[in-house]
């Protein structure tokens, strides 16, 4: 709300004739392109993905049971390798960029709870299958402005911001033919839902442009009236000036007696 409070003043004091003979004054003028060295975003982008994972075995290492029934399936223990102090696995890379794209790998684990009915008991129970899943991400991203020109082409940051992590959908299924058969025959197949935000940042030579002379003639301010005179309300009710040099001018003092 007070971005948009802004922008409308902003809009307000464009529209006065006096910025407006200032800017055009302004743009009259002729411009040098300085090149400078800041902090600029390189490239940036986002994507999302719909990712299928199956769980074979339960908590306690049993087969998914052929009547598991899925009620409830969350993501967590999110972390991106080689970000912060999470290590990078055995041949896993750190965050990096590669042509047109930046790459990472992500780790989380896949919790999926399960009713499904107990032959020892006899009763109805609920069971838990959960595992970690690594998987390595690609965002394609497009260069902003040109890109950056780099002193140093390896002195670049990477940001990447996670926008969605959810399971979607959980389903009982038989074994999927690309698992070998010493893989129990069913499986819970579980869709995950995750969208990832990455930009990339140097200290690149941006050219700004500057005026070659002075843009905007300020002029000077010109008080609309005189400066008034400081003043407080007198006190006493009645008193008597220095140059007052009458009768009973104020030096002499006045008998107290009635």
């Amino acid at each position: 709300m007070e971005n948009m409070d802004l922008t409308a003043k902003i809009k307000e004091a464009w529209q006065n004739p006096e910025i407006q003979a200032l800017a055009r004054r302004c743009f009259r003028k002729k411009f040098n392109n300085t090149p400078v060295i800041m902090e600029k975003v390189c490239a940036s982008g986002s994507k999302c993905f719909h990712d299928v994972f199956y769980l074979f075995k339960t908590e306690k290492g049993c087969p998914i049971p052929a009547d598991a029934c899925p009620i409830n399936a969350v993501v967590s223990n999110f972390c991106i390798c080689g970000v912060g102090k999470e290590p990078c696995p055995p041949r896993v890379l750190p965050p990096r960029r590669l042509c047109d794209c930046i790459m990472f790998t992500v780790k989380f684990k896949v919790r999926v709870w399960f009713e499904f009915f107990d032959q020892e008991s006899g009763c109805l129970e609920v069971g838990m299958a959960s595992e970690f899943f690594t998987k390595e991400v690609s965002i394609p991203v497009e260069e902003i402005d040109g890109g950056c020109i780099l002193c140093n082409q390896e002195a670049v940051d990477l940001c990447i911001r996670r926008i969605k992590l959810d399971c979607i959908r959980a389903i009982l299924v038989p074994r999927p033919s690309e698992y070998p058969c010493t893989y129990p025959p069913y499986a819970i197949e579980v869709t995950v839902e995750n969208e990832y935000f990455a930009l990339e940042t140097g200290r690149s030579i941006v050219c700004i442009p500057t005026c070659k002379e002075p843009c905007i003639e300020l002029p000077i301010p010109v008080p609309s009236c005189p400066c008034p005179p400081f003043e407080r309300e007198p006190q006493c009710s009645e008193y008597c000036e220095e140059y007052n040099y009458g009768t009973s001018y104020c030096s002499e003092a006045e008998s107290l007696e009635d």
